[in-house]
């Protein structure tokens, strides 16, 4: 098994533990994690699992010297803690001290169990930290939506990408597009009238569906021809009333975009989830087909044994990162014995200025860096 941990600090009769309870349950059947993960509400989680705190504050329990003496001992352990307080203005008055340097969630509004769940899962390493979304569309009828869109998801914590503010002069369109695709695990289609006559994003989706990446399709009202390959893909369908005008151009209605960014955020816990477990499993498929030992970690890592060496092996759904290989090299120094650490990511091919910089990060360190097209070959080289 590979057991993850929710420490909660609460009291007993406190009704979002409970609620939190039943969205975790619920968002992990949606992502359909691996039968081998488990995340347990505890009140005191085993010494070295991956564990997040998460402290429901309110005026009577600010005051238990017990649960502060426990918080405490949490934070000891470098256990991130998530403060949990109806009213942000109130923050101080509903915390200990040991929390109050500590940003703090609001439990506000109906969907605060399962806004509260992804953070957890994000500090469990479940769901992702840096959600990338890759924005397409047809800039003739698309582009203000898109805009908008980026910028309600920069609000909601996603770093969505459009080629309009993100690539600079002098750069080159198609090759800096391929690599931010790597770089994310979701792709926003804005499918408008015009939009499957663009070359460009036919090529887009044609990347997302060719390397497995999560595809959420916003459509517009009316008759709208799909772009080849997608008409089995669920869409959000928009009615007229989702859309208003803006200088001439069709962008969201409030309402509409709530239930985009809602969507989004769902599709791409679950692509993430998608994404890590391929890899992961291609890796053990690789490593068994080779007479290796694989046995899970928490984290979506696992060892692989043979007769002569063993290794750490770690899967990233992106293009690697210097702090991918830092965690993968902390793992490494927790084990007894001598492991190499392999680092897998998704990327068939690696920018030369963050090879250089990868390269630099991993000297002298038995760490390597293994393309997901590489990994049938890698344990029997």
């Amino acid at each position: 098994m590979t057991p993850y941990y929710v420490e909660i600090f609460a009291e007993q009769t406190d009704s979002r533990r409970q609620l939190l309870t039943e969205a975790i349950e619920q968002e992990l059947s949606k992502l359909g994690v691996h039968r081998t993960v488990s995340v347990n509400i505890a009140s005191a989680p085993l010494d070295g699992e991956p564990a997040v705190g998460v402290y429901f504050g309110n005026s009577p329990i600010v005051n238990n010297t017990q649960m502060t003496t426990l918080l405490s001992q949490s934070l000891e352990a470098s256990r991130a803690v998530i403060p949990v307080v109806n009213n942000l203005a109130t923050y101080s008055s509903h915390v200990p001290d040991c929390l109050r340097p500590i940003n703090g969630f609001a439990w506000s509004g109906q969907d605060s169990a399962e806004r509260l769940c992804r953070k957890v899962l994000e500090e469990l390493g479940i769901e992702d930290r840096q959600r990338r979304a890759f924005i397409s569309h047809k800039r003739e009828d698309g582009l203000a939506a898109a805009e908008q869109l980026h910028e309600h998801l920069s609000q909601s914590g996603f770093y969505p990408f459009i080629d309009r503010f993100h690539i600079t002069p002098g750069r080159n369109v198609q090759s800096e597009i391929a690599d931010q695709l790597e770089d994310c695990a979701l792709l926003l289609l804005i499918e408008t009238p015009s939009a499957h006559a663009s070359e460009w994003v036919f090529d887009e989706v044609d990347y997302a569906l060719s390397h497995q990446l999560g595809i959420h399709i916003v459509t517009w009202p009316g008759e709208i021809t799909a772009l080849p390959g997608t008409a089995g893909l669920p869409r959000q369908r928009l009615e007229e009333s989702d859309l208003t005008s803006l200088r001439g151009y069709d962008i969201f209605t409030s309402s509409a975009i709530d239930r985009i960014i809602a969507s989004v955020e769902a599709e791409h816990a679950r692509a993430m989830v998608r994404r890590r477990r391929y890899l992961l499993i291609s890796a053990e498929e690789a490593a068994r087909d080779a007479g290796q030992e694989c046995l899970p970690l928490p984290g979506w890592r696992m060892t692989v044994k043979g007769q002569n060496s063993s290794s750490i092996v770690q899967v990233t759904p992106r293009l690697p990162t210097v702090e991918d290989l830092y965690s993968l090299d902390e793992i490494r120094a927790d084990f007894s014995e001598q492991h190499s650490g392999v680092l897998i990511h998704a990327a068939r091919r690696l920018p030369n200025a963050r090879r250089k910089v990868l390269a630099w990060a991993g000297e002298s360190r038995d760490l390597a860096l293994v393309p997901e097209n590489a990994i049938g070959k890698y344990w029997r080289a």
